[in-house]
């Protein structure tokens, strides 16, 4: 096809003109393929020369099809061209990024290097795990084990009183409030642990659900959230020792490794994909009332004044105040104090 297309434009130049066949065959072109555009970071600044490996990433389980290695630009890109449709994953060390090719056209991925590791040798290492999220942790401090296929624990090196560590599983097919019970049903009397609710650990927009346990110098935590089909729960026990420096650095490090995690691909929780929407009511006075609920648990109040809000499974907040609500149906009852007032769910015009 190229040497047919070089003659004609060789006899174009030359003669000028070119007289087309009357019988000329119309062939349809192939869609070109995919492209994606990588630019990889570190602590926010482009990268130049950075080595990254490409796969094919094979969705029937078996091995990954390497498909060569690729140096940044000045800038801190790169360019993979005719790519066919499928699933692929840059990498670069402990870091990885995954992108799909759906058809023709431009993909673009991102791949945020880890910091560079201080001067002082401390080990900063990463736990990736087959569930779709990462880990970073100090490895002169911590250590990680993996327990199964599902599930790993972080256990704390350093001086402390008995077992500092945290748990992290992901439980196929139940929903949090179960898989808690099933954790949290052992610890003591049910009435004894404190329970609330939150964005869950490295998100802004995804809810989790907190059960605390303490027993003398013992604290239990489980911290669980709708996780791409199942639940991802993190368990953190500690021990007081009664020094509180030894006991900061401890409850420090725990909480460090819950606030690292990353994750590749968080799905969207169902749980209470029915709640957002507004939320319409009318006052004695003739004026309307609305409660506004995001898809991202965010959301405000409308009466006198707007206010903010964040929404979990059973309460509204607001600086440091909450509102008990509940919906049925297409209705969100809160309870204004003491009275339940109605509010109907507004449909779109």
């Amino acid at each position: 096809m190229k040497k047919t297309v070089s003659a004609l434009l060789a006899a174009l130049m030359l003669g000028g003109t070119l007289a087309a066949p009357a019988s000329a065959v119309v062939r349809t072109l192939k869609p070109f393929p995919g492209t994606d555009l990588l630019t990889v970071t570190q602590v926010g600044e482009p990268v130049a020369d950075a080595s990254v490996e490409l796969y094919r990433v094979n969705a029937y389980g078996g091995a990954d099809t390497f498909l060569g290695t690729y140096r940044t630009d000045e800038n801190g890109t790169v360019t993979a061209s005719h790519l066919t449709t499928g699933l692929y994953r840059w990498n670069s060390g402990d870091t990885e990024t995954v992108f799909r090719v759906t058809g023709s056209g431009f993909v673009r991925t991102a791949l945020e290097l880890p910091a560079p590791v201080p001067e002082d040798g401390r080990e900063q290492m990463t736990y990736m795990s087959a569930d779709g999220f990462q880990i970073r942790y100090n490895a002169l401090t911590v250590e990680s084990r993996e327990l199964d296929d599902h599930a790993a624990e972080f256990v704390y090196l350093g001086e402390g009183n008995g077992a500092n560590k945290v748990t992290v599983r992901w439980i196929e097919g139940k929903q949090p409030e179960e898989a808690l019970y099933d954790t949290t049903f052992a610890w003591g009397d049910q009435e004894q642990i404190l329970r609330t609710e939150g964005f869950f650990p490295g998100t802004t927009d995804k809810w989790g659900y907190w059960r605390t346990y303490t027993d003398a110098g013992l604290t239990k935590c489980a911290i669980a959230g709708e996780y791409n089909g199942g639940v991802l729960m993190f368990v953190v026990e500690s021990c007081l020792t009664g020094d509180e420096e030894t006991d900061m650095t401890v409850s420090d490090t725990l909480a460090e490794l819950i606030d690292s995690v990353t994750y590749f691909e968080f799905g969207e929780q169902t749980m209470y994909s029915y709640f957002p929407g507004v939320y319409a009511s009318a006052g004695e006075d003739g004026a309307e009332y609305r409660v506004t609920l995001n898809a991202d648990h965010t959301g405000t109040l409308s009466f006198q004044d707007t206010v903010e809000i964040l929404w979990g499974s059973t309460e509204l907040t607001a600086d440091g105040t909450t509102w008990a609500y509940t919906i049925e149906g297409d209705n969100l009852y809160v309870d204004l104090d003491g009275e339940w007032v109605e509010f109907a769910r507004q449909t779109a015009e």
